[in-house]
Parts: C-alpha cells; sequence; structure tokens
C-alpha cells in the first residue's frame, strides 16, 4: 500500500516508540521501522522512519550525545536521506544555536535535497515522488537543530517551530531526540498542553515504557532459550 503514496514524513512522524522498544539497539530499530512502515510509506520517505526509529534507540543510551546520534544515523541512513543528514549536521555543528540566522543557514544546506520547493503550500510538479538523491526536510533539520542547540529540548522545539515549513513535524522530532537523550521537558508546557487537551499527555509515555520493558524482558528469554538450544547441539562448545 506504501507504493503510490506521496512521498512525505507521515511515517517518521509516528515512528519514535520502535525506537523506544529498541532503546540502545539502533539496528533493530531501523530494521523493525523499515518493516513497520512499508504498509504506509516507500522510498525516501519510508527510509526516514527507519533513521529516525534508529536515532532515538541510540539517544536512549546513558552515553548518547547528539553527535553520536548523527554518526548512527549516518552509519545506517542510505541514498539522499544520508548526504542530507550529513550536509546539515555539518553546518549545524558551526552554529551557537538556531537564533541569529542558524535556521536560514540549515534552510540552504537541506534545498538542494529538497523535492517540494521554496513554497511549500504549493510542491512542484516533481515533488514527493520516489528518489534516490532526495530526503525528506523533517529528519535531517530536527537532527541539526538537535546538534546545533546541544541536545537542548526547550531550544530544539522551538527552533523546529521557528523553522517554518512542516514546522510540527521538525519540532515533534527534534523533541523526541531531545527528550530521549534525558534532557528535562518544560514542565510548564507539559501541565498547560495537558489541561487545554483535557488528556495526561504523559500517560502514553508511561504505557510505552512498560511495553518496552516487556518486550526486552521477553527478547532475553528467547535469547536465553535460543542459546540453551545451540548449546545443547554443540555439546555445551557455546556459551549461554
Amino acid at each position: 500500500a506504501g507504493v503510490g503514496n506521496i512521498v512525505n514524513c507521515g511515517a517518521a512522524m509516528y515512528i519514535a516508540p520502535v525506537g523506544i522498544a529498541n532503546a540502545g539497539d539502533a539496528r533493530r530499530a531501523y530494521d523493525e521501522a523499515i518493516d513497520l512502515t512499508g504498509a504506509h510509506q516507500s522510498s525516501y520517505g519510508r527510509e526516514s522512519a527507519g533513521v529516525l526509529a534508529a536515532a532515538v534507540a541510540e539517544a536512549m543510551r546513558a552515553e548518547a550525545t547528539p553527535d553520536s546520534v548523527v554518526q548512527t544515523c549516518l552509519g545506517l541512513a542510505k541514498d539522499g536521506t544520508r548526504d542530507a543528514i550529513e550536509a546539515v549536521a555539518a553546518a549545524s555543528s558551526g552554529l551557537d544555536g538556531w537564533r541569529d540566522g542558524g535556521l536560514a543557514e540549515l534552510r540552504r544546506t537541506f534545498a538542494p535535497f529538497d523535492s517540494v520547493g521554496e513554497h511549500y503550500a504549493a510542491p512542484a510538479l516533481n515533488a514527493r515522488i520516489p528518489s534516490r538523491l532526495h530526503a525528506i526536510e523533517e529528519l535531517p533539520i530536527a537532527l541539526g537543530l538537535l546538534v546545533a542547540t546541544g541536545g537542548d529540548y526547550e531550544e530544539t522545539v522551538l527552533g523546529g517551530v521557528n523553522y517554518g515549513r512542516d514546522s510540527d513535524s521538525i519540532a515533534s522530532m527534534g523533541g523526541a531526540l531531545a527528550g530521549a537523550l534525558g534532557n528535562p521537558l518544560r514542565r510548564d508546557w507539559v501541565e498547560e498542553v495537558s489541561t487545554a487537551s483535557k488528556i495526561d499527555v504523559e500517560e502514553a509515555g508511561r504505557t510505552m515504557a512498560a511495553v518496552a520493558a516487556e518486550i526486552f524482558a521477553k527478547d532475553v528469554q528467547r535469547h536465553q532459550e535460543r542459546a540453551q538450544a545451540v548449546s545443547a547441539l554443540t555439546a555445551g562448545e557455546v556459551p549461554a
């Protein structure tokens, strides 16, 4: 079903929980995200989902940094997605935050990989079609903001909001990465959004944490069972 849909950031937008479920295992997060999103996206839209899931999985490591997240992405990303991330990350490393021209610099750096065009609400005729040369804008920019702000949650989110274009997607992806790195969220934002939305916006996070722990426990059990089976086949030569 993903073949024929417009190529966009839709899959990457909802894929962060796959990174949480595979915390510390970026390769597996990438593989599962690519498998999961085939029914929705193709080409670089699907690729971006795999890379974002991997980025979240890496960011969940206690020792992770914005730079290690970017390097993990570069080790897994393919084609235009990889090239765009590399270019934007390099440009971001020379920025001191996103203010004072930083956002314009990120946009200039990403522009060669963009298929949408300068007028976001009026895409070019060849926009959003499969390509090995293009990338969705949201993921590289979110990573760029993460690097430019040193992983600061508030500044990463605000940078995404002020970038324009698909600003909600950029802000949410950047926020997911900064939050996964363990940087504190703005409590007043959490409380205000919860009150205005009449929901507990943290409930989903608590649920996802419990699910991730359950998945890991079952993975450990399956690994132990397989290790025992292989050990029996090899007369104990393989350690459990």
